[in-house]
């Protein structure tokens, strides 16, 4: 089977909008369906923010992965395709173990560290994909390829949610474990079978090599991996968008504690129907994004994280001046519609922007950094609400998000990204004095 990333953009696009498809089977077992299984099951509430919070750690470390993808790997089979083929391989095998889990309520300690073994391989796998697709990607696809990826990741955890929950009830955790694992099999042979450049391997003990421009890029040694990041994360384009991501993160961190708050505890929503209402908007909103794509390509990620962040802003500050609207049902369907879609037009336009950034020689390494930052800001934000909302006015919250987004377009606006293009093509060129470090 002769294909090859780099040859194909239809490859491209359909390879990443799986590979996110598989992202997205993990966290809509462990953080979507086992928490609400674990709920049915009279586990305490105590038990369960434990096994929520161990488990989504490595989501957060993942950062420590993107130096060793960059300093080890398999050229002669490319230069994220090895690591994404050993991820989804352990990946299969922690899920096995998970269904193996004998009766998991009283088994509790067992679950939590299989759950936290799968995350591992899910962040792992995350890294690697994100990596490959800096590399592999043409500038002008960077916008398209994100709204599938987006796509994809969102298709993947509602499906997996929605049939991890019923496999739980029917068959239990056994059931639930094995349904993840066949389709992350199916994953695992796309990424054997697509190799990222002609003349690779497909597996070590077949015939292929690795390519010339590879070995260029390859880093010896940790000292030139640390040394050219460090000049690449304090060009003034990437230290402004740092800055833009915390105010986007904190933000998000914040509403998506308080939409979901207001919506239970003060208008009194019945909690399945919200949840349903929630991963339907998003569903959807996700599937229009889909056109976003081509138009990112063609007017700059920049412009459109703009209108995300000025659209986002804008209407969080409506929603904390009016909110006598709130009463309306109609005016909170618009606003949980209108805000997934301008949640997915910034996701997407974040990502692009953020990979446009990143220097080839630390992409995995710069880009994981950049991710983690952004989840380390949505745990800011929502410890940030629990300590300040008792001393909060009604709609507070969404004035003080509405003005930090405000803000964040407000720095977005300097961030020159031609300027920036011509210091990585002049890093590129002088080589960088971590070449010259050995150790």
């Amino acid at each position: 089977m002769n294909w090859f990333l780099t040859d194909s953009r239809y490859l491209r696009l359909a390879s990443f909008t799986i590979f996110y498809i598989g992202q997205g089977i993990p966290i809509g077992l462990i953080s979507i369906a086992l928490p609400i299984w674990l709920a049915a099951q009279e586990v305490s509430g105590v038990d369960i923010a434990l096994f929520v919070s161990i488990t989504g750690l490595p989501w957060g470390l993942k950062l420590f992965a993107g130096p060793i993808m960059d300093r080890y790997t398999f050229l002669a089979m490319g230069r994220r395709r090895p690591w994404i083929i050993a991820a989804q391989t352990g990946l299969v095998l922690a899920m096995l173990g998970l269904a193996l889990v004998p009766d998991p309520v009283n088994n509790f300690t067992v679950l939590t560290v299989m759950a936290f073994c799968v995350n591992c391989f899910a962040a792992v796998q995350d890294v690697a994909i994100d990596g490959m697709a800096i590399d592999v990607l043409p500038e002008d696809e960077h916008g398209q390829a994100n709204a599938f990826m987006a796509f994809g990741q969102v298709a993947g955890f509602a499906l997996s949610g929605a049939l991890s929950a019923t496999a739980l009830v029917m068959f239990g955790l056994l059931g639930a474990g094995l349904i993840s694992a066949g389709f992350t099999v199916f994953v695992f042979f796309w990424g054997v079978f697509v190799r990222e450049r002609r003349g690779e391997k497909i597996m070590p003990w077949t015939g292929g090599k690795a390519s010339a421009s590879l070995e260029a890029l390859q880093a010896k040694n940790w000292s030139e991996i640390f040394i050219n990041l460090g000049r690449t994360l304090i060009l003034p384009a990437s230290l402004m968008l740092i800055f833009v991501s915390l105010c986007l993160s904190v933000a998000s961190g914040v509403s998506g504690v308080a939409v979901t708050l207001i919506a239970i505890q003060d208008l009194g929503y019945d909690s399945a129907d919200f949840s349903y209402l929630i991963s339907a908007c998003s569903f959807v909103a996700a599937l229009l994004s889909l056109a976003l794509g081509p138009l990112i390509d063609q007017y700059g990620a920049k412009r459109f994280l703009m209108i995300g962040l000025i659209g986002n802003g804008l209407g969080l500050l409506l929603a904390g001046v009016f909110t006598d609207l709130w009463s309306n049902i109609y005016f909170c369907i618009a606003f949980i519609v209108i805000g997934a879609f301008l949640s997915q037009c910034t996701f997407i336009s974040f990502i692009a922007l953020h990979m446009k950034v990143c220097w080839l020689k630390v992409a995995a390494t710069q880009f994981a950094i950049y991710m983690a930052w952004s989840n380390l800001g949505k745990s800011i934000g929502a410890g940030l609400y629990s300590q300040i909302k008792p001393g909060l006015y009604q709609g507070q919250e969404f004035i003080l998000i509405g003005v930090l987004s405000l803000i964040g377009a407000a720095v977005l606006v300097l961030v020159n990204m031609r300027d920036h293009k011509q210091r990585i093509e002049k890093l590129d060129v002088d080589g960088g004095i971590a070449d010259a470090v050995r150790v």
